[in-house]
């Protein structure tokens, strides 16, 4: 009797150490450690978030998708807003993206361009005057969703 407790105790210790030390390996509990952030630069928006909690993987998959909605304006040279050319557009964002993971965390980064399409007539310029956002970055059990 004694040997089969002793075996026993040895079979529930080896599954607890074999436990203990898979463990780490599993993907941990993926969360936002600094963003989403959202900045425009120029005739584009840039989306990014620092993702921590993905274990030891060498890469993560992510989606950015929802739209963007624009209202561009045409200026002449003398800063004057002509009566047309006034235009309000929709884009629709379907975006993913492979990061590399290091430690279990990435930084993703998504670029929506052109966000204007307006072409002004000869000796105005496009000028973006607002731009207004409804998002979701999604991947590895996240779901962000991200608003102007």
């Amino acid at each position: 009797m004694h040997s089969i407790a002793k075996r026993f105790f040895i079979v529930v210790l080896t599954v607890l150490t074999l436990g203990l030390v898979a463990g780490p390996a599993q993907a941990g509990n993926a969360h936002v450690v600094k963003g989403p952030t959202v900045t425009r630069d120029g005739n584009s928006l840039v989306i990014t978030a620092s993702i921590a909690g993905l274990g030891n993987v060498p890469s993560a998959t992510f989606a950015l998708d929802g739209t963007v909605d624009v209202f561009s304006q045409c200026y002449n040279r003398g800063g004057k807003n002509p009566a047309a050319d006034n235009k309000e557009e929709t884009v629709a964002v379907e975006e993913s993206g492979t990061f590399p993971v290091r430690n279990g965390r990435t930084n993703v980064s998504f670029t929506v361009s052109p966000l204007s399409t307006l072409d002004c007539p000869g000796g105005q310029t496009v000028v973006i005057e607002s731009v207004t956002y409804d998002l979701i970055l999604s991947g590895q059990g996240l779901s962000i969703h991200i608003t102007s």
